[in-house]
């Protein structure tokens, strides 16, 4: 009876930390969460900025966009692909999901006849390309 007693008394002790673990890494995902927010704020008028430059741009072309950023190419190339990861883990399936999804993206820009440019942002993506061989343009 108080063998069975201590491993209970074990057990709930140990659920406790797990709990206590758990309340600490949702705090400090809130907190990144907060912060992640405040960066998209702060790029708000980055942003809007942006839009009026292309607004200028369409009023300034007239009727016609014939601007050459706004062309589309007759025999393209290449096309850039963008792959945006996350520095660090804790992101649930969402890495895995970028890389899956980028490599299905490559694999058609490839079935078109076209070489893909891949440009890379966080060290989840920049370290699974560079670990399959896969040239990166540029990483940031």
């Amino acid at each position: 009876m108080g063998a069975k007693l201590r491993v209970a008394r074990r057990r709930i002790r140990s659920v406790q930390s797990t709990k206590k673990i758990t309340r600490a890494m949702e705090l400090i995902a809130s907190s990144r969460i907060v912060k992640a927010q405040q960066r998209v704020e702060a790029s708000r008028p980055y942003a809007q900025q942006l839009t009026a430059a292309m607004e200028d741009l369409a009023r300034y072309a007239g009727g016609a966009l014939d601007h050459p950023l706004l062309k589309e190419r007759e025999t393209p190339r290449a096309a850039g692909v963008l792959v945006v990861t996350s520095d660090r883990g804790l992101a649930g399936a969402y890495n895995a999901n970028i890389l899956k999804e980028s490599e299905a993206l490559v694999r058609s820009i490839r079935d078109r006849g076209l070489e893909p440019v891949i440009y890379a942002l966080g060290k989840k993506g920049i370290g699974s390309f560079r670990f399959r061989g896969i040239p990166i343009e540029r990483q940031w």
